[in-house]
């Protein structure tokens, strides 16, 4: 039961953590402009805009729509006591950044949540979807329809829900790709004990060189 406690509380700090330095980062054009993704400052040496590109964003209504998935798939998945949340985390910051930086010489800034939080609600989907079969015909819809919506702004090469600002931008359907891979990759570290759980029983405990991480 302490376990769990832990794992929920480190879930919810994580996301809190995320949203609020995601407001605070809009609230604060001089703050925003240094965590930015901005390819050639990144080039001088601003490494850091690889992992903080992610909170900043270009409108309210781009803020708005991220932050309120993210958030409820933050607090859904600490709620749940699901394992790995800081797994799909890490994947949908670090992965993104560096691949636009090595492929897409033409992108200068990029941002936002969307990657994380699309990766958040997959996530969550997954392990209610794989945890009992009560109720999953309506995770794996909310999937499909997470990936009809890529498809749909790929095709028209405009956000469905975002409204832009006085800065242009476009929507990077790939951010959400990695955010579905960044939940898988979780589900798989996470795969023996999601077993356990639906078959009923305790998860495992780590063998003694193994490290824990929630």
């Amino acid at each position: 039961m302490d376990r769990q406690k832990k794992i929920k509380g480190q879930t919810y700090a994580l996301t809190l953590f995320i949203v609020g330095i995601s407001i605070i980062a809009y609230g604060c054009p001089r703050f925003s402009d240094l965590l930015v993704y901005d390819r050639q400052n990144i080039l001088c040496g601003e490494l850091w805009r690889l992992l903080t590109a992610p909170f900043v964003h270009f409108s309210l209504s781009h803020m708005f729509w991220d932050i309120l998935l993210f958030g409820s798939a933050g607090f859904a998945i600490g709620a749940a006591g699901y394992r790995g949340f800081w797994l799909v985390c890490i994947f949908a910051i670090i992965i993104p950044s560096l691949i636009f930086l090595i492929t897409l010489p033409e992108l200068e800034r990029y941002g936002g949540l969307s990657g994380l939080a699309t990766g958040g609600v997959a996530y969550f989907c997954l392990c209610s979807a794989l945890k009992t079969r009560k109720k999953r015909l309506l995770w794996l819809a909310i999937l499909v329809g997470m990936g009809a919506k890529i498809v749909a702004e790929t095709t028209l090469n405009a956000p469905l829900f975002v409204k832009t600002s006085s800065i242009p931008f476009r929507v990077l359907p790939s951010v959400h790709i990695f955010g579905y891979l960044g939940a898988l990759a979780a589900i798989i570290w996470n795969w023996p004990n999601i077993r356990l759980t639906e078959a009923g029983l305790k998860p495992r405990p780590l063998a003694r060189r193994e490290v824990t991480f929630s």
